[in-house]
């Protein structure tokens, strides 16, 4: 069985690099929150008056960080894993053809998984472990009271975060895996492509966990003001977070709504790409989930921010100056490192299914150029509803956070966070592109026969 396992690693490298890329961008953002803890806990052990008082600083800093990486990590990791297997399916319909047992084809799933897993987890935090004291170190330096403190990452957290995201994959998989196990081969035969599938409880759940926690803490704003102005650094993150739980449903209405705008007889690659994200519900929901965390995260903490930063101004006088850039990076690098990965990786594991969708359009007549323009369309689609989401997202949390501390500040007005939103949406969009149309411009052009054969 395991030589079934990596030899099917080795045929399939294209769909498993992008896994392996996201666990290792997973691995390197929690290598940094594990720096933070085990650097606590030795300011604990230290056991002077100061260095407690160090540790609580640096243990305020690092639940937000944690908060903010399993936010981005739960989205993209779990969509990208999903996707593994998805993209997979018509090869797992063959193995039961052949006589491999449905439960066989789960243990080996989850089994790839596991290795891919610990591989990237592993590559990631011996790449990172290096640079992590520097990193937390440019990150605190401008935090009060945690500068010059001696950071620390050792074998011990790096073991841990090895197998926290080992484990996070395999759990993160055990739907799927036992989908791919137990789905009839006729049925993946006649139609390679996964049925759309709604949103599951545990998602519907979760997302309710997050939108009453958001409520909860913009409440707190409207009962303290600004004493509890701290709060505003994590609301919409979880207003994000539960957008993004019920993306399964969400996403692919927004993208058959606003698409109907443009008018499709008047450009046959835009309807190609149009068919295209609004079939391909999986792959599409996976970019997308990624998209609206690089898009969303940045610019709902901003605008938080900048909402609190009115409100002081109204209130006191004082100018509220937002996060420094270290600190920014500190919170935000991780998070944005692997939502920015998991995006392209969602677009280059697809790399073999976009290429046969090429060869179709080419096949019925159509140009290079279009095939070109079709998956740069397609790629502009997946932006634009990820900005459409993102921006509810910032809209919802300006908003209410203006409108509760307008409760105790009057006149208090909303700011979207567009200076970080806009830019965040402008990288993705070039990413987006130029990893949907470079295989296709610079890559070896293959008989359309061949292709179209290809497994």
């Amino acid at each position: 069985m395991f030589r079934l396992v990596l030899s099917d690693l080795r045929s399939n490298t294209g769909i498993w690099v992008g896994a392996l890329v996201v666990t290792i961008a997973t691995a390197a953002a929690a290598a940094v929150a594990a720096a933070m803890l085990e650097t606590g806990l030795a300011l604990v052990a230290a056991g002077s008056e100061r260095d407690l008082l160090r540790a609580a600083g640096l243990a305020t800093v690092a639940t937000l960080v944690v908060v903010l990486t399993v936010v981005a990590v739960a989205a993209v990791l779990g969509s990208v894993t999903r996707l593994t297997i998805d993209l997979q399916r018509r090869g797992y319909a063959l193995w039961q053809l052949v006589g491999v047992p449905s439960r066989s084809v789960t243990v080996i799933v989850r089994l790839q998984l596991a290795v891919v897993a610990l591989v990237g987890s592993s590559v990631g935090c011996l790449v990172v472990a290096p640079v992590v004291p520097a990193v937390l170190h440019v990150g605190l330096s401008a935090s009060d009271g945690l500068r010059d403190l001696h950071e620390r990452f050792g074998v011990v957290s790096g073991v841990a975060v090895v197998v926290s995201v080992t484990a996070v994959v395999v759990l993160s998989s055990l739907r799927s895996s036992r989908r791919a196990g137990r789905v009839r081969p006729v049925e993946v035969l006649r139609d390679p492509e996964d049925a759309q599938r709604g949103t599951g409880w545990g998602r519907w759940a979760g997302a309710g966990v997050a939108v009453a926690l958001a409520a909860l803490m913009t409440s707190t704003l409207a009962a303290a003001g600004v004493r509890a102005g701290a709060q505003v650094v994590l609301i919409g993150p979880l207003v994000t977070a539960a957008l993004v739980a019920v993306g399964p449903t969400l996403f692919p209405a927004v993208v058959r709504t606003w698409t109907r705008i443009v008018p499709a007889h008047r450009s046959a690659s835009w309807f190609l790409a149009r068919n295209a994200a609004a079939s391909a519900v999986g792959r599409s929901t996976a970019t997308v989930s990624a998209l609206v965390i690089t898009i969303a995260l940045p610019g709902s903490i901003t605008a938080g921010f900048a909402t609190l930063g009115d409100a002081i101004g109204r209130s006191t006088g004082a100018t509220l100056t937002g996060l420094a850039p270290q600190s920014f990076l500190l919170m935000l690098g991780g998070p944005l490192l692997v939502s920015l990965s998991g995006a392209a990786a969602t677009v280059l594991m697809a790399g073999r299914t976009r290429e046969q969708e090429a060869a179709l359009v080419e096949a019925a007549g159509g140009s290079r150029g279009v095939v070109v323009a079709r998956a740069a369309w397609e790629s502009v689609i997946l932006v634009g509803t990820a900005v459409l989401v993102s921006a509810v997202v910032l809209v919802v949390t300006s908003c209410g956070q203006a409108i509760a501390l307008g409760v105790s500040v009057p006149g208090t007005v909303p700011h979207l966070g567009l200076a970080a939103a806009g830019p965040a949406a402008l990288v993705s969009l070039v990413l987006m592109v130029a990893a949907g149309t470079l295989p296709l411009v610079v890559g070896r052009r293959r008989s359309i026969p061949l292709v179209l054969a290809a497994d």
